[in-house]
């Protein structure tokens, strides 16, 4: 698929713009004029504009159009420190926590394909009788097939027989760990870390080596020297539209860190559950597709991509195979039939890859509405790593504290996720994670909006506070 027709335009208008053609204070084309240009949809036009406002080359004044911008967004920097071993603490949940979504990482129910999903689920509760009877350890073998064929469309080649199910990526997760780690070793994660894999270290008794992100991945000099140094017994990593911070390991980088682990024998579990929700529309190719030797322990899930409550991941051990599935032996005799089933009935009749093809489009549009209205309220102040796909956006908000923000709009019925929930070090105190999976509208956007509002009032009252 080639480039998508808005970053066409995108690149056009920032040529124009570098070549002086629209001054500061001349309004570029209003949107139903830029459809009449180019002669596209208003769909299209939207797109581009919100592209360019993201990227920090405009910025819209209500009322008057779009404008260049007189300070471009710059990206986020990512904190450089030396890594350590550090032990985690289990985070307590909060199940008070206001039910507003900005907390979460996942779809509105609005993008979920409800309905062929239910269809599925019906559809083999009448006509299956092996609904009643227990799966195959390693997972339904039609599931398992299904999976492999369209992981195939995407280049990504495996055999059904490598693959077992889990009960959700973060069971395969737990599963790698007690496969390849005993209580007391190190891992490394990249930093900052999604809180959920840290919770899985503390529950395990693992400790963190937190290795320094990089605009391309990670610093892989210091993770070679713990690997070289056996600091560490595993990696734990995220190579694609990483939780928090959206960014991606390059591929150079992803056949570099698949080498290492060969190199120097120490195993990569990888958490994909991302990889498919792309807003570049390709979907880009895992750590493990790099992975010759069988080093590496590919996990993932169709709960960020379809639906959380079906609770169905999957986990491909390589040369670890038999000692993982021994271990879902011993736990669960394996996972849900029918909800196996039902998945393996809904990708066979071509619906993921429909769900996917509507669903990404939707994300990518999603995520540049959230960066303009951030833009909008903060052109200088807060910073954003604009993601290339996934579902969470990561604002650096300093100087104010990201655990002090999240306290006071839980006041104000909003969650958000604070920034020092995802690392052992301290580096992130100044940034909340936002969940952009919810369509921006009615609601939704109306607590997006106080949202930013009470982060516009509390960054001038401290400028005050300062000034005085």
């Amino acid at each position: 698929m080639g480039i998508p027709k808005y970053k066409v335009l995108a690149d056009l208008v920032q040529s124009n713009i570098s070549k002086g053609l629209y001054g500061r204070e001349q309004p570029l084309p209003s949107l139903r004029q830029f459809c009449q240009l180019h002669e596209i949809s208003m769909t299209t036009a939207l797109a581009t504009y919100r592209y360019l406002e993201s990227l920090g080359s405009i910025v819209a004044s209500e009322k008057r159009g779009y404008f260049v911008s007189n300070s471009p967004l710059k990206p986020a920097q990512f904190a450089q420190f030396d890594a350590q071993i550090k032990s985690v603490e289990v985070a307590r949940r909060n199940d008070q926590n206001p039910q507003f979504g900005f907390a979460t990482a996942q779809i509105d129910l609005l993008l979920m394909d409800s309905e062929n999903l239910a269809a599925s689920v019906a559809r083999v509760s009448r006509k299956n009788s092996a609904i009643f009877s227990y799966a195959n350890v390693a997972g339904s073998d039609l599931l398992r097939e299904a999976l492999c064929k369209h992981f195939s469309s995407q280049g990504f080649h495996l055999q059904p027989q490598e693959l077992v199910i889990t009960q959700g990526s973060l069971d395969a997760v737990m599963t790698a760990l007690q496969t390849v780690c005993e209580r007391g070793d190190s891992v490394a994660v990249s930093s900052p870390c999604y809180s959920g894999l840290l919770n899985v270290l503390a529950v395990l008794g693992l400790k963190a080596f937190e290795i320094p992100s990089a605009q391309d991945g990670l610093d892989l000099a210091q993770l070679e020297d713990a690997m070289v140094r056996k600091k560490i017994q595993a990696c734990l990593l995220t190579a694609n539209h990483q939780n928090p911070s959206g960014h991606s390991i390059s591929a150079n980088q992803k056949s570099a860190l698949a080498n290492m682990a060969h190199q120097y024998r120490v195993p990569i579990i990888e958490d994909d559950v991302f990889r498919e929700l792309s807003h570049r529309f390709h979907v880009p190719a895992p750590i493990k597709s790099y992975d010759k030797h069988g080093w590496v322990m590919w996990c993932s899930s169709v709960s960020k991509t379809l639906a959380p409550g079906l609770r169905l991941g999957w986990c491909l051990p390589g040369r670890f195979h038999q000692t993982f599935l021994n271990l879902v032996a011993a736990r669960s005799l394996g996972g849900n039939t029918p909800l196996q089933l039902a998945l393996a009935d809904y990708i066979e009749r071509g619906h993921y890859r429909r769900h996917l093809n509507k669903l990404n489009p939707q994300l990518a549009l999603q995520c540049l509405e959230y960066i303009s209205l951030v833009n909008q309220y903060f052109p200088e102040r807060v910073l954003t790593h604009s993601p290339t796909g996934g579902l969470v956006l990561w604002f650096n908000i300093a100087p104010l504290k990201g655990e002090e923000i999240k306290a006071q709009l839980a006041q104000q019925g909003i969650s958000i996720r604070a920034g020092n929930e995802f690392s052992t070090t301290p580096h992130y105190q100044h940034y909340i994670r936002i969940n952009m999976g919810l369509k921006l509208q009615g609601e939704v956007k109306g607590k997006f909006i106080d949202l930013l509002e009470y982060l516009k009032t509390k960054l001038v009252s401290n400028e005050r506070d300062t000034i005085d």
